[in-house]
């Protein structure tokens, strides 16, 4: 008897010592990663982000406001009245949130969030209310219509990652497409107060090192998930399942996390410098050892957030070197020679290359553009919006060039 409970104690330790052995095993190839960027600073007193979102989701006469962008001049003067008169109360929620401090208050997409098309369509709504001034010849109201919602369409990337920054875009691609004509119908002193309003825009904006720390934020908290999940997994005796699941349980995870944590802070550093002095940062041998993507963003997709930033920041500068080129000529009968009559604005250098933009007085007409992102002067050649890569070629001329206007 007493031989019998030996023999049993003896395979009791030895399957607690396996179960134990084994639980120890899978949580040291499982450690915890740490969160090595700095915790985000907490959002302003009176965020008013929710408000932002209320003014995005809460357009009314959808289909209206979608349908005027496929008519000449946004439709009829009453039809842009008709969905003008329905979002009124949205439209000055838009000015109220413009002069408040937001902040993105979640970082991933959840049910009931606005999508992309959301955002463009409020863009398209603030169009139309620049178009009916436009056409009632209020040409400086107009311009304040367009000012309002690029101040407002800023205000989407504070605090956010490269999902917000994609809801930037396209709406600010709306607004880039239709405010570049009016230029020529501008007064001195509004064309001078809408470059000054753009300035301070520009002074303001949200970094882009902050963008893609937000980013990698997030990539780097679902790595962490993703890792204490699988650390108590060998004393749940949960075994995988499958080959790649066996081969993610048992790989050592602290290699992977130093490799991220090296691969995020060399683009950080990338962020940090000029456009044109930017290098793609390589993706560590290390995680190629897992699923693409699973421990943070590979370099297409980080090089594709920084041209999409470059990008607008792109545009904002040329329409407000365009709105000192307008003030100018209204003031004084012509264009200047060169673009170092407008002043010293560092606005006036284009992100693309770090240099002045491209710029040659024609008489009554002027060419200006920026080189786009290969950094070279391609003669004025249309750049195919969308293309965002580092050595596509073409330039980026003050109107965006869409062969067909996207619906």
């Amino acid at each position: 008897m007493k031989k019998a409970v030996l023999v049993v104690a003896i395979l009791i330790a030895a399957i607690a010592g396996l179960w134990g052995g084994y639980g120890l095993f899978v949580l040291s190839r499982n450690p915890s990663p740490t969160l090595f960027l700095p915790s985000p600073p907490p959002p302003p007193p009176n965020n008013a982000y929710r408000e932002l979102v209320a003014c995005v989701t809460g357009v009314r006469e959808a289909s209206k406001v979608d349908a005027l962008v496929m008519s000449p001049n946004y439709g009829t003067l009453a039809q842009k009245q008709q969905v003008i008169a329905a979002n009124r109360d949205i439209l000055q929620r838009v000015r109220e949130v413009v002069e408040k401090p937001t902040y993105v208050d979640r970082q991933e997409y959840q049910q009931g969030d606005p999508a992309m098309y959301d955002y463009r369509r409020l863009a398209r709504l603030l169009i139309a209310e620049a178009k009916a001034n436009e056409q009632q010849g209020n040409w400086g109201k107009a311009l304040d219509s367009y000012l309002d919602a690029f101040a407002f369409f800023e205000k989407v990337l504070y605090g956010g990652n490269s999902l917000h920054l994609i809801y930037h875009l396209v709406a600010m691609m709306e607004l880039f497409q239709a405010l570049p004509s009016i230029l020529p119908q501008l007064s001195a002193q509004d064309a001078e107060r809408g470059a000054r309003r753009l300035e301070q825009l520009l002074a303001n904006e949200y970094p882009l090192e902050k963008l893609l720390e937000q980013d990698f934020r997030v990539s780097l908290t679902g790595w962490q998930r993703t890792v204490r999940a699988q650390a108590m997994r060998g004393f749940r005796l949960d075994l995988p399942k499958s080959d790649l699941e066996r081969q993610m349980l048992y790989l050592p995870k602290a290699p992977l996390s130093q490799a991220a944590k090296q691969y995020v802070q060399q683009w950080l550093e990338q962020a940090r410098q000029p456009y044109p002095s930017q290098v793609t940062v390589p993706y560590p041998p290390a995680l190629e050892k897992v699923a693409a993507g699973l421990v943070v963003r590979q370099p297409g997709e980080v090089d594709l957030m920084i041209a999409r930033h470059t990008y607008t920041r792109t545009r904002l500068r040329l329409l407000y070197t365009a709105l000192l080129l307008e003030a100018y000529r209204k003031a004084r009968g012509r264009y200047p020679a060169s673009l170092n009559e407008l002043g010293n604005s560092p606005y006036l250098t284009d992100p693309f290359s770090n240099k002045p933009f491209v710029y040659r007085s024609q008489g009554q007409r002027y060419v200006l553009y920026s080189v786009g992102p290969n950094g070279i002067d391609d003669g004025g050649m249309p750049f195919p919006e969308g293309r965002l890569t580092r050595n596509q070629s073409g330039d980026l001329g003050l109107m965006p060039y869409l062969p067909q206007r996207p619906s």
